[in-house]
């Protein structure tokens, strides 16, 4: 690099915010170096920002420690002795490796392991590409098993919402929603540069902002009025918030008629839909109302009826309630006292809150943070239904963008069956078990697994025991690429070119700034020379520049004249609006009715067709509650994206080690001060740290944020705690989800350890 260089400016998309945000980055190139990091520019120039992830990182790309050839293990698992070895040497091994598991056991016991495709999502979908191809297992489609809220979504609403608002319109629009609710997240540490922005743009305009969450975070420093509730009492709070709304009668009826399942009749004898057929219409599977004028039950389609959604009726003998009824009943169990009882926040809040929502135009903000609890399914529901309710769920294409997706369908069908797909933790189970089928080998990209993933012990004691194969490609010798056979250098998102589609409704290209560090790797292009030595070529040709063209070349994309060329020429593109003549189409829902479920009969006999509460695994009433009397959680951190950061100098200065957050009355009874080294534990885990006392985080609850490192502990780590108990109903709808915040457990002082 000569000083007389002159620097070039290249536009594009930090991931650091694990996709949620993705915010543009103008990088200072001076010969081949990245030598300054700023924000760049959006067509919205509200959104140029860049935060402390983002800013730092250059110390990701740059950092001392990174990977920088393929290594193959020469020591035990997990005992970090590697040897260096070549590209090729490194292809040979995994191919020979696949081949000889695919011979014994199938090639559906190779199992591709991927992080969420927030950081770009064409490397995700190469690697899927490949995985369909050979016929091999697609592990989780949610990275750590977030099956609670994409479990609870689409049995109400169709669809996943994983990141979602459930609105009339977007955010910061004007008028400004006169209520904003954020449920179960953090966008103020998690995604705050647009999320986050967005929201506080909601109250400068005059929206009120209500926070639900067991921290006092970031983002309830913000909030007009913040709700501390127990974890895992979600569906409880959204009953109770429903039964004085029901009673206060501000329920919207009209728009549960024609939008939701509420008028349809349920049988009293089975739980399932009362059909035409039950009611004397021969091979009609109709749903059934019970109509108003004629007193009868009618089929639902009947356009000169007028369906009700309160009563008890008898239909050609069939005793049978209005799903809504059924609703209003279960709501009715949770008085303000009982609801204040069970979740820890003040009747006087709850009922301020309910007349709030059911009087004001309001956005419901939800995140991941449902699926962080066993009954996280229910908990979406149960906010999914309070919205409905009272019309909070948008039903019209209105002023909304086309969609920001692309054909993936037509980028991952190569093969004649699509390959077969794993929650993450039926992962353990075929690894440990041979259930459904057995795993051998398994790769790991973008994704810590035995940091991030519940119960630590397990995954290093048996899952890594059993598996005969295992590589990692990675930017760090991190706690997973310890324990693996190979482990392949990657590159940084400055290194590498890749379609991000959010934040929506802006689409942008993570455009190369740098060629690759060293010998690393992008992913995209080791999954391509990858299919080449298996015989997959053809489909890969082009390498990483060609796959994210083909992934960019979807119908949505085509119609709004984006290409691949114009985002690398404008960096972000806002998509079109909906033509006017479509404004007020019907969206619909994907669900089997067509229409918001807030009672899905397939649940029925699991007792679960509506968003019932029940109690958390570990919760303080069960019996290992008395015994571990302390809810222990993960929060997020700015500091961190899950475990990526965790390892970088200038973010360590500002935020040094590990810490538990205890409230002062739990610090007090168990003689534990600011600072003290404790111990927190349960039956299957110890881990010391520093103790923080504040009353950020509720009586009777523990926080660790996430993403941590083992050796920045002095023992254990956060998912030593966890434990990986799957709950059936989720395998049912979708795929189990890992209950980070639902776990019992203690703390003492070092000095009293429990041994």
């Amino acid at each position: 690099m000569s000083e007389n260089e002159e620097i070039r400016l290249v536009r594009t998309t930090c991931p650091a915010h694990c996709g949620i945000d993705a915010c543009g980055i103008l990088a200072h190139v001076k010969g081949d170096k990245v030598i300054k990091l700023e924000p760049g520019d959006y067509p919205d120039k509200k959104d140029n920002r860049i935060c402390l992830r983002g800013l730092s990182s250059l110390n990701i790309t740059y950092h001392p420690d990174r990977l920088k050839h393929p290594m193959k293990r020469v020591g035990k698992r997990g005992e970090g002795k590697f040897e260096r070895i070549s590209w090729d040497e490194a292809f040979d091994i995994i191919v020979d490796n696949f081949k000889k598991i695919a011979d014994k056991y199938g090639w559906r016991s190779i199992g591709w392991t991927l992080g969420g495709p927030g950081a770009g999502i064409v490397k995700f979908l190469t690697y899927l590409k490949l995985a369909n191809l050979t016929g091999s297992t697609r592990v989780s489609a949610w990275g750590y098993g977030d099956a609670g809220l994409p479990c609870g979504s689409r049995v109400i609403f169709g669809t996943h919402i994983p990141y979602g608002v459930f609105d009339k319109g977007r955010l910061a629009v004007d008028p400004a929603p006169e209520l904003v609710v954020v449920w179960g997240t953090n966008p103020a540490e998690s995604a705050p540069n647009i999320t986050m922005r967005r929201i506080m743009d909601a109250k400068g305009n005059g929206s009120q902002i209500i926070v639900v969450d067991p921290r006092f975070t970031v983002t309830a420093s913000k909030a007009d009025e913040w709700l501390g509730l127990r974890p895992g009492t979600d569906a409880a709070l959204a009953l109770g918030l429903m039964n004085i709304i029901f009673q206060k009668n501000l329920q919207k009826e009209d728009y549960i008629i024609k939008y939701t399942v509420g008028p349809y009749l349920v049988r009293n004898d089975n739980g399932k839909f009362l059909r035409g057929k039950d009611i004397g219409i021969p091979d009609s599977n109709d749903y059934v109302v019970w109509d108003t004028k004629s007193d009868s039950p009618q089929i639902s389609n009947d356009k000169e009826i007028q369906p009700g959604l309160n009563g008890e009726f008898t239909a050609n003998g069939i005793h049978c309630k209005p799903s809504f009824q059924l609703i209003v009943d279960e709501a009715s169990k949770y008085s303000p006292e009982k609801t204040s009882e069970i979740t820890g926040v003040s009747k006087e809040l709850i009922v301020k809150l309910a007349e709030r929502i059911g009087s004001a135009n309001t956005i419901f903000v939800i995140h991941m943070g449902f699926t962080r609890t066993n009954h996280g399914d229910l908990s979406a529901r149960g906010v999914g239904t309070l919205a409905s309710i009272v019309g909070s769920i948008r039903t019209k294409l209105g002023e909304g963008y086309l969609p920001s997706g692309f054909n993936t369908d037509g980028f991952l069908r190569v093969a004649e069956k699509p390959n077969p797909r794993l929650g993450i933790l039926k992962l353990y189970d075929a690894i440990t078990k041979d259930d459904p089928y057995p795993i051998r080998a398994v790769w790991f990209s973008f994704i810590n697994f035995v940091n991030q993933c519940a119960n630590s012990n397990k995954i290093i004691d048996e899952l890594f025991e059993k598996l005969e194969f295992i590589v990692t490609a990675e930017l760090f010798m991190t706690d997973t690429a310890r324990y693996s056979d190979l482990v392949l250098p990657v590159c940084s998102f400055l290194e590498f070119s890749d379609y991000i589609n959010h934040p929506y409704p802006v689409v942008q290209l993570q455009q190369r700034v740098i060629e690759p560090l060293f010998e690393s790797k992008s992913d995209i292009n080791i999954a391509c020379e990858l299919a080449e030595r298996l015989g997959y070529g053809e489909h890969f040709k082009g390498g990483e520049d060609e796959m994210v063209k083909q992934a960019m070349n979807s119908a949505s994309l085509k119609n709004a004249g984006i290409t691949y060329d114009l985002l690398k020429e404008k960096g972000a593109i806002t998509l079109p609006k909906f033509p006017k003549e479509l404004k007020d189409r019907e969206m619909g829902f994907r669900t089997p009715s067509g229409r918001i479920e807030i009672y899905h009969e397939g649940l029925s006999e699991e007792g679960q067709a509506i968003a019932v509460f029940i109690e958390p695994w570990e919760g303080p009433n069960k019996p290992i509650g008395k015994k571990y009397p302390l809810t222990f959680i993960q929060g997020h951190s700015k500091y961190r994206t899950h475990s990526m950061f965790a390892n970088v100098e200038s973010l360590l200065k500002l935020n040094p080690e590990p810490v538990v957050d205890i409230n002062p009355s739990d610090a007090s009874k168990r003689n534990i001060k600011n600072g003290d080294i404790v111990t927190v534990f349960n039956d299957r885990a110890k881990t010391t740290l520093k103790a923080r006392v504040t009353e950020e985080v509720i009586p009777g609850i523990v926080n660790i944020t996430e993403g941590w490192w083992f050796d920045q502990f002095q023992e254990g780590s956060a998912n030593h705690l966890t434990h990986d108990r799957i709950n059936p109903v989720h395998v049912k709808v979708y795929e189990p989800n890992m209950s980070m915040n639902d776990v019992a457990v203690d703390v003492v002082k070092k000095e009293g350890e429990i041994k």
